[in-house]
């Protein structure tokens, strides 16, 4: 009798010792595939920069490096101006004073139309700053002369980032050819256009739930939801703060804050999108790793939202 209650109790042992071993393993190749993924993430970002980089070289080589090196022939015209001499320099200055005496009167009447004008084009300047960029999907503002926005601008740039722009669509159907196509994730929807339409239609609807989650969010928090711009000259330091600010905006002050609402987006629209993802997924994993793919591509994307101007000019011939 003995016996058996002591093999029953090394059988129970036995029992419980393979339950925790085979969990161990699971947990050993989650971690592998969750590092799999992730080196798999950086291999794809560093591809997509490498590219960027070689087709924005030319564009970015033209930015001038220090903006005080334009104004020289403006210096030493101005020096040429002042050496001449004797009697042209005394008709010079006669001139200088006519032209300033007119140019006073004509400020004094043209005051008015200055003013309408002024007045034109803050207003043409605001509708420019809800335009959507048809390529990063992003709604641009600068760091100088910064105004938050108003309930009315959050609610048009939210249907226009999400629904009523170019932008709104081409982002998804980028991420859903670099993130999923090109690894066949998920494999149940196979390859092929078929495959890939799913993807898109699922990064579309993942899309809309990150807006959906950051619009509200950012309201509370008063979270400005556009892209901050430089207000600074360079490549270099242009470039570094569109990388900072991929993880920073303003607040209602003008103030440089953590960009809490859109980060939390991505983690919160990447969680639900599991609810229509064919398979089983482990959703602390799933939802890390690829929230933080979306957030790695938005650095590249803030690269060319920061020197669009230029790219625009340089590669599409328009100002």
């Amino acid at each position: 009798m003995a016996s058996k209650l002591v093999w029953a109790d090394c059988k129970g042992h036995i029992t419980v010792g393979r339950q925790e071993g085979n969990i161990i393993i699971l947990g050993i190749l989650q971690f592998k595939a969750a590092r799999q993924m992730a080196r798999r993430s950086l291999l794809l970002l560093g591809a997509v920069a490498a590219f960027s980089c070689w087709r924005l070289t030319p564009v970015l080589a033209q930015i001038p490096a220090d903006p005080s090196a334009v104004s020289t022939d403006e210096t030493d015209g101005t020096a040429v101006g002042d050496a001449m001499p004797g009697p042209a320099s005394g008709a010079a200055d006669q001139v200088q004073t006519g032209a300033a005496t007119s140019q006073s009167v004509d400020s004094v009447t043209s005051q008015p139309t200055t003013q309408s004008k002024s007045n034109q084009s803050s207003s043409e300047s605001d509708l420019r700053g809800l335009h959507v960029n048809p390529v990063t999907g992003l709604v641009s503002t600068t760091a100088t002369d910064y105004e938050p926005l108003t309930g009315d601008e959050r609610l048009r740039i939210y249907f226009k980032m999400n629904y009523a722009s170019v932008g709104a669509y081409f982002g998804p159907f980028f991420t859903a050819l670099v993130l999923d196509q090109s690894t066949n994730s998920p494999a149940q929807w196979g390859g092929g256009f078929r495959g890939y339409g799913r993807r898109v239609a699922s990064r579309v609807g993942n899309a809309v739930l990150q807006g959906t989650f950051q619009a509200p969010a950012a309201a509370l928090l008063h979270e400005d939801v556009r892209y901050i711009t430089s207000s600074q000259h360079g490549f270099k330091s242009r470039a570094w703060h569109a990388i900072k600010y991929s993880f920073l905006t303003y607040n209602g002050q003008g103030r440089p804050t953590l960009n809490v609402a859109n980060l939390g987006a991505y983690y919160a629209s990447t969680a639900a999108s599991v609810a229509w993802l064919p398979g089983r997924y482990n959703l602390a994993s799933y939802t890390f790793s690829n929230a933080t793919e979306q957030i790695g591509l938005s650095i590249p994307v803030n690269l060319l939202q920061e020197f669009w101007p230029e790219i625009r000019h340089s590669v599409f011939r328009r100002h």
